[in-house]
C-alpha cells in the first residue's frame, strides 16, 4: 500500500507537470486541462508588460508566475499574498512573498507605480475593501493590472466567493477613481465551456484518483487535447458575453 501511494504521489508531483507543463505556467502545454485559460493570461501579459514601471506589487500572487513578464520592465518587484490561503492553494510553492491580507496592505499611500491583482479578488469576501487598499498604495496616475472570472468553475475551495460581470466591474472601477485604458476579454465560449468541461473531467475522477493518475492519465490528457483544439476554433467567433475572464489595464486618477 505504501509502495502504491508513493507511486501515486510521484505521478501527481512530478509525471502530470511534466506532461502538462504545469511547472512553467503560464507556458504549459495543449494537454492541460487549463491550456486555454493560462494561454489567455499570458497574452494579457504580454501586452500589459508595455505599461508596467517603478516599484511593481503583485498582490496575491500565489507562485508569481507573471514576475518572469512583468519584473524586466520594473525597478523592484514586490509580491505578497496571504499565508494561510496560499497554503491552501498553492502546498507545493516555494515563493518567497511578503505576508500580508490583501485588506490591510504593510505599505504607505502612493508608494508603488504598478499594481497587479491577478484571480485575487473572488477570493477575498469583503472585496471592496482589497481593491480600495491596492488604490491606496498606488501612485496617481498609476496603473493596475486587474484580472477576474465571470463564468468559472469553483475553485481553491472554500476561499471562492464571487464572480464579476463586465458592467459591475466597470462600475467598481470607477468608484475607486481607476479609468479603464484597457479591456480584453480572456476567450469566449471555446475557452469558457471547455475549460469548465476539462475541469468537470479531472475533479469527478478524483473518486478514481490512483486510476486518474496512471493508467486513466494519457485517455484524459489526449481528451483535454482535443477540447483544447475545440475551444481554439470555438473562440474564433466572438461572444463577450460568454467570457470566462476578464483583463484590465486602469489607471489612477490623478
Amino acid at each position: 500500500m505504501k509502495a502504491l501511494l508513493q507511486f501515486n504521489h510521484f505521478c501527481a508531483y512530478t509525471v502530470i507537470p511534466f506532461l502538462t507543463g504545469a511547472y512553467h505556467a503560464p507556458d504549459v502545454y495543449i494537454s492541460d486541462g487549463f491550456f486555454l485559460n493560462w494561454r489567455q493570461m499570458k497574452r494579457s501579459m504580454l501586452l500589459a508588460k508595455a505599461h508596467v514601471k517603478g516599484i511593481c506589487l503583485d498582490i496575491g500572487a500565489g507562485k508569481a508566475p507573471y514576475k518572469r513578464y512583468l519584473e524586466p520592465q520594473c525597478e523592484q518587484y514586490i509580491i505578497t499574498d496571504c499565508e494561510k490561503t496560499h497554503g491552501h492553494m498553492f502546498k507545493d510553492s516555494k515563493t518567497n512573498f511578503v505576508v500580508a491580507e490583501a485588506m490591510a496592505l504593510p505599505f504607505g499611500d502612493a508608494y508603488v507605480d504598478t499594481v497587479v491583482m491577478t484571480q485575487v479578488l473572488e477570493h477575498v469576501f469583503e472585496y471592496e475593501k482589497a481593491l480600495s487598499e491596492a488604490v491606496r498604495v498606488l501612485k496617481p496616475a498609476g496603473v493596475m493590472l486587474l484580472s477576474v472570472p465571470f463564468i468559472y468553475q469553483a475553485h481553491a475551495t472554500p476561499y471562492d466567493f464571487h464572480r464579476f460581470s463586465e458592467y459591475g466591474l466597470r462600475t467598481l472601477l470607477q468608484k475607486y477613481g481607476l479609468e479603464v485604458v484597457e479591456w480584453h476579454y480572456q476567450g469566449y465560449l471555446g475557452t469558457t465551456l471547455f475549460s469548465i468541461i476539462n475541469g468537470f473531467i479531472w475533479e469527478k475522477l478524483a473518486c478514481v484518483r490512483f486510476l486518474r493518475n496512471t493508467l486513466l492519465l494519457p485517455f484524459i490528457l489526449g481528451v483535454f487535447i482535443g477540447n483544447n483544439l475545440l475551444g481554439l476554433l470555438i473562440d474564433l467567433i466572438p461572444a463577450k458575453h460568454f467570457c470566462p475572464n476578464f483583463f484590465v489595464i486602469a489607471r489612477k486618477k490623478s
